[in-house]
């Protein structure tokens, strides 16, 4: 099947190593600075996280934990069009130099309208240049080698030696969706007059040359889809690896540094009552989990009770209520994500004993992704990122009612 093939290549698993002890590659920060606090009347509403405003703000919020925007440094010698290294990941990203060209074909609706893109379009602004990176080319991933191939592009960069490294590869959903900067405006509409990368939920500050499109990962939904990452929105969905159907085109953007190990990942730990294994470390990030979803508590040996759904204003005030533990942001619960070809799953929750399905559930974090404020007609309304149980990362309204999973302060 192309798609173990593929993933082999593009993640090096034939040729990895064993490791004996997984090197921790922290979860970079939302840059969120949006915050859920409540009116006078007990109606929740937005606020920015650092405005000692009018709203009490519910503790233990994304925006509050002080953790700012996502930060990067430059790779001694080396341009920041060539490679960028994340200050808190330590992975070292590919940057993109200036192709020359427009991402999309512009389309003109008239003297009187400004043109505009046409997104959905693959045209030859796109075509692979040999031996270029340019910001514009688009890649299939039909995992064959073939021109114009992912699999090309990366043996490609690999033989060039870009920035002094031979193990470039693709990234990850957790990897790429690391570098979005959820702090930044999502646009409704890309203008070709505007630079691109201010238009891109991303720094453009390191990274010059972003188209705000969608980018592939290394990570396969099925064998006919791959799943992607917008850097219009921050949005990650299942996108066509041969660029057949919408949308189009898709961009890459490669990295190097430590994977996520395939084993032994997970380290028990007692939980706060001194119960052992009611807290699980993630190993590969650092992080420590309740091992059961709330309000389920662990007895030493399985979760107790049923778990419970929260909205979203719950959620927040369960986890506040919760001494030495938070509502995940939405890059902390992404990096328990563990996305394989026709399955998606969080650990179980024994993990990391095996042999219990997780539960099939949207999960709720502490990053709030939409806000309005009242008006005079209206109420004031907030919406949060949710990991779902597909897989995919939206904006979802607080009012749905979702699973709830705790990570240590």
């Amino acid at each position: 099947m192309r798609t173990i093939a593929l993933a082999a290549v593009l993640m090096g698993w034939a040729a990895a190593p064993a490791v004996a002890q997984p090197t921790a590659v922290k979860v970079p920060p939302t840059g969120v600075r949006m915050c859920l606090g409540f009116q006078k009347d007990g109606w929740p509403a937005p606020q920015a996280c650092a405005d000692a405003g009018p709203l009490a703000l519910v503790p233990k919020q994304d925006g509050l934990q002080g953790a700012g925007r996502p930060a990067y440094e430059a790779v001694a010698g080396q341009p920041r069009t060539a490679c960028v290294r994340d200050r808190v990941s330590g992975l070292v990203w590919e940057g993109k130099p200036d192709s020359g060209k427009q991402p999309w074909p512009l389309l003109h609706d008239g003297a009187e309208r400004a043109p505009r893109f046409d997104m959905d379009a693959y045209g030859p602004q796109n075509e692979p240049v040999p031996g270029s990176r340019g910001h514009s080319e688009a890649y299939s991933l039909h995992g064959d080698g073939r021109p114009g191939d992912a699999i090309a592009y990366v043996a490609q960069v690999n033989a060039s030696r870009l920035c002094g490294f031979t193990d470039w590869r693709l990234p990850t959903v957790a990897e790429l969706h690391g570098l979005i900067d959820l702090g930044k405006e999502r646009l409704s509409d890309v203008s070709p007059a505007l630079p691109l990368a201010e238009q891109a939920v991303i720094d453009a500050r390191w990274f010059p040359n972003t188209v705000p499109g969608v980018y592939a990962t290394s990570e396969w939904r099925d064998p006919t889809s791959v799943w992607c990452v917008n850097f219009a929105n921050g949005f990650v969905y299942d996108c066509d690896p041969d660029m057949a159907r919408k949308p189009l085109p898709l961009f890459v953007r490669l990295v190097r540094g430590p994977e996520a190990p395939p084993a032994g990942r997970w380290r028990e730990w007692p939980n706060e009552r001194g119960v052992p294994g009611g807290a699980v470390e993630d190993r590969h990030t650092g992080l420590v989990w309740r091992r059961c979803e709330e309000p389920q508590t662990w007895n030493g040996r399985r979760c107790m009770w049923s778990a419970k759904r929260y909205d979203y204003v719950e959620a927040l005030q369960r986890a506040s209520e919760q001494a030495g533990w938070r509502l995940p942001t939405i890059k902390e619960i992404n990096s328990l994500a563990q996305r394989e070809p026709d399955r998606f799953e969080l650990p179980p929750s024994n993990f990391p004993a095996g042999g219990k399905e997780a539960p099939r559930v949207d999960h709720w974090s502490s990053t709030v992704c939409g806000a309005s404020p009242a008006t005079s007609t209206a109420r004031a309304s907030i919406s949060a990122w949710v990991l779902s149980d597909s897989g995919m990362i939206y904006c979802e309204a607080r009012v749905r009612h979702l699973g709830v999973r705790l990570v240590r302060e």
